[in-house]
């Protein structure tokens, strides 16, 4: 048997490299003024309504016993510059304003303003999601936690109704009612946005431009 020929190491890492180049991870700061859809300002938010901060705050229960934020303490945020032009584009992201305005720890907070112990089944939601240009300010923020009669969790309940109502609003909604109806109970989706998406599915993408 013929030795094998060895390629020497940096030669390999090198050519590796070359064949397969990584894409380039942005540090967060990059991240929050490098959106690839120009004219998106990670920084802004409008509130739906005033906020008081520090708590204390309690979810309400809708009509069906699925839990609403307090609109005292998540009235629910937008940001302005995130219109249907931009999240309707294929290079638009939600990692071009995650996490740009409250950090997680600072996020983590509405546990204790909620009087909320975090648990496997808890996600803290953007009460107007970000998919359709809901802000990352702590006024739009909530821990969603628990658990549907159905067994599914309501956060995953919830992001089927986010997808459903940006491809509503890029079909043709308008955005404001979209994100005041959303901030004011959730829930009021839910049977429209299972039946629109067991039909035809709710992958944004197909709608995004």
């Amino acid at each position: 048997m013929q030795p094998m020929n060895r390629v020497p190491l940096a030669v390999a890492l090198f050519l590796s490299a070359a064949i397969c180049p990584q894409r380039p991870v942005l540090a967060e700061s990059d991240r929050c003024t490098a959106c690839p859809v120009a004219g998106v300002n990670s920084q802004k938010t409008t509130s739906l309504g005033a906020a008081k901060t520090g708590g204390p705050c309690s979810t309400r229960r809708a009509g069906n016993g699925y839990p609403l934020p307090d609109p005292s303490c998540t009235p629910g945020a937008y940001n302005s510059t995130v219109t249907p032009a931009v999240f309707g584009n294929k290079k638009f992201t939600t990692e071009c304003v995650r996490n740009c305005i409250t950090d997680i720890p600072k996020k983590e907070t509405t546990y204790t303003t909620y009087n909320i112990k975090k648990s496997a089944s808890c996600e803290l939601d953007h009460l107007v999601p970000l998919e359709i240009g809901g802000a990352d300010s702590l006024d739009n923020i909530w821990p969603q936690c628990g658990q549907a009669p159905n067994g599914k969790a309501y956060r995953a309940i919830k992001d089927q109704i986010e997808s459903y109502l940006a491809i509503q609003v890029l079909s043709g909604m308008d955005l404001d009612s979209a994100r005041k109806g959303i901030a004011s109970d959730w829930t009021q989706y839910i049977a429209e946005a299972q039946t629109f998406c067991a039909a035809k599915g709710c992958d944004i993408e197909k709608y995004r431009k």
